[in-house]
């Protein structure tokens, strides 16, 4: 049958059509893999991304027997994969240059940055669940490993396999990079968040180490008495004499003396205890699960620990509405707790009132830390979040209080907002969502803040 220039046009177009059809399949896969890995947040998410990318690769028509990643430790040469085997499963395997002279293959494709085909002529490697015979194996470098696809039939790779491989490698590039550069900035947060926890306790050692004086000075002393009064009934009692009335009175009252004592030694041990309980839950670890906290508990645990700062000069005024619990980190909530209370008794000069108050404003648990001290001023005010600014001056501040409980409400969805009047005091709100999940990365877009100015 003779073709017409019609029909040979026909068939341009229509080849043309499949091809765009096709490439825009490949696109929205490839999307789909990104979207995975942009949700990552731990090594362990990457499982969800192998899975999501074995799905697509299997859509587009491409056959293989397993595919996945492998990230590579330039320093050590060592490498680790995370495959997706034909039953669904994950496989995590940590390999090195002295298991096999493919590996060493494989970081060197890496390090050039070019596309390796590895044949194994039947080379068995141990799967979960028994063996398999890996003929063929394409690597496709990105910036941190490989993304690989590999076969147990004699079948060899097409080039569909490296140019749909090279795509997703290049997209998951920039995916894997943003993964990488959340984890540090998530560790160097959590390492200033410790370092800021660390200063706050520092300045409240000397009141501690005070407060924990005091009631030790007093067993310590009755502790003394306590023996020289026993050492003289024993004594007596010992002797096997008849006790005379005045003695019998003189031994009653040492008794009596001994209960006075036990009772103001068992006051003294409950505030030691109670001191030292506050500060094991202050100085809990970030890294605590993400759990159901009692604001007002927290807030009570953080005024503990403060009261020596408070005594006698400021008034604290507590407000206590009826609110539910919230979703988050307890150690980091209390952190900004102690921050803006240890920030509003600083405010305060000489006498004074701080005011705390909880109540519950739609969906939200809202916490008002207000104080009738110095305020703030415009030009400070507008700065107030930013991290290294403080104006408590040289050996008082370290200037990254602010920022990271800014960070930390942020990350548990919520809000710090600060009102301030001059010379009349400042309110710092923290809104926190009551049915919050746990934080997602989410970027700073500068403090909120409003304010009245005298």
């Amino acid at each position: 049958m003779r073709m017409t220039p019609q029909d040979l046009f026909d068939a341009l177009e229509r080849l043309t059509l499949h091809e765009q059809n096709r490439e825009l399949r490949r696109g929205r896969s490839v999307a789909k893999v990104v979207r995975q890995v942009f949700l990552m947040k731990k090594p362990e998410d990457l499982a969800l991304a192998i899975d999501v990318l074995q799905d697509e690769l299997r859509r587009l028509g491409l056959r293989f027997s397993v595919c996945g990643i492998a990230i590579i430790n330039k320093d050590d040469d060592k490498v680790q994969t995370y495959s997706a085997t034909e039953g669904g499963g994950l496989v995590t395997k940590d390999l090195s240059v002295n298991d096999t002279p493919q590996v060493q293959q494989l970081i060197d494709a890496w390090k050039e940055q070019r596309v390796e085909t590895l044949r194994f002529d039947g080379t068995d490697f141990a799967e979960e669940g028994g063996h398999l015979e890996w003929r063929w194996l394409v690597a496709v470098p990105f910036s941190h490993g490989v993304l690989f696809a590999s076969s147990s039939q004699a079948d060899e790779p097409t080039e569909e396999h490296v140019t749909t491989l090279t795509e997703f490698a290049d997209a998951i590039s920039v995916a894997f990079q943003r993964f990488v550069d959340f984890r540090e900035l998530s560790e160097t947060q959590l390492q200033l968040i410790q370092s800021e926890k660390m200063a706050s306790l520092g300045q409240l050692v000397a009141g501690i180490a005070h407060e924990l004086n005091t009631p030790l000075g007093a067993i310590h002393s009755n502790t003394q008495t306590e023996g020289k009064a026993l050492a003289r009934v024993g004594d007596r009692l010992a002797s096997g004499e008849s006790l005379t009335a005045p003695e019998l009175e003189s031994i009653s009252s040492s008794i009596a003396v001994l209960r006075e004592m036990n009772a103001v030694n068992e006051t003294a041990s409950r505030r030691i205890i109670h001191i030292v309980s506050n500060l094991r839950k202050f100085a809990r670890l970030d890294q605590s699960e993400w759990q159901s906290i009692d604001f007002i508990q927290g807030l009570e645990e953080t005024l503990a620990l403060v009261e020596h700062k408070t005594r006698n000069r400021i008034s604290v005024d507590k407000v206590y509405g009826d609110i539910p619990h919230v979703n988050g980190y307890a150690g980091q909530l209390n952190q900004v707790f102690m921050n803006l209370i240890v920030n509003a008794i600083q405010a305060i000069d000489d006498r004074g009132q701080i005011r705390i108050e909880t109540l519950r404003d739609g969906d939200e648990a809202i916490v008002r830390i207000s104080d009738d001290g110095a305020g703030i001023a415009q030009e400070d005010l507008a700065r107030i979040f930013d991290p290294g600014y403080t104006t408590k001056g040289v050996g008082v501040g370290t200037g990254l209080g602010l920022s990271i409980c800014y960070r930390i409400v942020q990350n548990h969805g919520g809000r710090l907002t600060v009102t301030s009047e001059l010379g009349k005091g400042s309110t710092f709100t923290v809104a926190i969502p009551i049915k919050g999940g746990p934080p997602a990365e989410r970027p700073r877009v500068g403090a909120a803040y409003s304010t009245t100015l005298t």
